[in-house]
């Protein structure tokens, strides 16, 4: 029972830091570009990875994807 206690705590745990993962800092001249080019962009949720930002976001009922360079250049764009 103890271990049965013990594995449900800490998967509790687990998936509680998952949700409260820390804000992604965007550069200014990167969410410019998003802001820009996307105005009406909902649901937006921003990662990093290396060296570059990747933007999740919903346009017109659409799922959307880019990825920007810290300098707000377009790498990549899916949708």
């Amino acid at each position: 029972m103890i271990r049965l206690t013990t594995t449900a705590v800490l998967a509790f745990a687990l998936f509680g830091c998952a949700e409260t993962a820390e804000a992604v800092e965007v550069p200014a001249a990167v969410q410019s570009a998003f802001q820009a080019a996307y105005p009406g962009a909902t649901d937006v949720e921003w990662s990093k990875d290396d060296d570059h930002y990747e933007v999740e976001f919903d346009m017109n009922g659409e799922e959307m994807e880019v990825e920007y360079s810290a300098t707000g250049e377009v790498l990549e764009m899916e949708d």
